[in-house]
C-alpha cells in the first residue's frame, strides 16, 4: 500500500492558494510550511499526488528553478523541489513509471486523469517537453516548451536533502523507500541511527520494517544506506 503524507502550503506570490488553480504568468512560485499538500512516498522521493498548479509552460517553470531542481526548507525539513524524470521517449527509463511500479497507477492515488503535466526532458527538438497522464497512467507524449493550456500542469517531486550534524537528542526524519519516519535520535553507528518515535507512530507502522527494524522497546533502528537523514530539530 503507498504511503501518502501531508506537507507544505502552495503560495502565489506569497498568498496561500490551494492546489489545482490557474497560474497567471509572472507569479512566484513557492511551498512553505503547513499541512495542506498530499505527497506520495516512493523510491526516497515525495511526488505530489496531484498537479498544483494548470495552465502553466515548462519555460515558466524553468524562469523559477523548478525543472532541474530549487532549495526549499518546508516545516524544518530540506528538499530540493523539481519536475520528475518523465523519460525523453515512450519506452525509457524515469522517475514516473518507477513510481507506478511500485506504489500502483490507480487515479484515486496519483490523479493523473485531470491532465498532463510536466516532466524534465527535452524531446527530439530542443523547444519540446516530455509530459504524462491525462489519457492513462503510464501515457506519454510531448508539447512545445512554451505551451500553456487548462490541461498543462505542475506536479513538483520533493527531493530530500540530508543533514549534517546528527546527534542524539535532536529531533530527526528518515526517508527512503516508500517510508517516512519522524522521532527523537536515542543513538547512532556509522551504519544505524536508533530512534524514538513521535506521534506520527502510523507511518511507522506502515514501514513494516523495510526502512526500520522495531526494537523490543518500541525504538527503531533505521538503516543509514537506505535512508536520507535530516535533523529537523534540536530539543536543547
Amino acid at each position: 500500500m503507498a504511503t501518502v503524507t501531508k506537507l507544505g502550503m502552495l503560495c502565489l506570490d506569497g498568498t496561500p492558494t490551494e492546489p489545482e488553480v490557474k497560474y497567471v504568468p509572472g507569479t512566484e512560485i513557492s511551498i512553505v510550511s503547513g499541512n495542506a499538500l498530499r505527497w506520495v512516498v516512493v523510491n526516497g522521493l515525495l511526488i505530489a499526488d496531484r498537479s498544483l498548479l494548470t495552465s502553466i509552460s515548462w519555460d515558466d517553470l524553468d524562469a523559477q528553478g523548478l525543472v532541474f531542481g530549487e532549495g526549499t526548507t518546508i516545516g524544518r525539513q530540506d528538499f530540493r523541489i523539481r519536475l520528475l524524470k518523465a523519460g525523453d521517449k515512450d519506452d525509457a527509463c524515469n522517475e514516473w513509471d518507477a513510481a507506478l511500479d511500485v506504489a500502483g497507477k490507480e487515479d484515486g492515488l496519483w490523479n493523473w486523469a485531470s491532465g498532463f503535466f510536466w516532466g524534465q526532458e527535452a524531446v527530439e527538438d530542443p523547444s519540446h517537453r516530455a509530459v504524462r497522464g491525462r489519457n492513462s497512467a503510464r501515457h506519454w507524449t510531448w508539447f512545445g516548451s512554451s505551451t500553456r493550456g487548462a490541461t498543462l500542469g505542475f506536479r513538483p517531486v520533493l527531493e530530500p536533502l540530508p543533514s549534517d550534524g546528527l546527534r542524539p537528542g535532536s529531533r530527526a526524519c528518515a526517508i527512503g523507500g516508500q517510508s517516512i519516519l519522524y522521532g527523537d535520535i536515542v543513538d547512532q553507528t556509522a551504519y544505524d541511527v536508533i530512534l524514538r518515535p513521535t506521534k506520527k507512530t502510523a507511518l511507522a507502522e506502515a514501514d513494516e520494517g523495510r526502512l526500520a527494524i522495531p526494537l523490543p522497546n518500541g525504538d527503531l533502528a533505521v538503516d543509514r544506506s537506505k535512508a536520507v537523514m535530516q535533523n529537523i530539530q534540536s530539543i536543547d
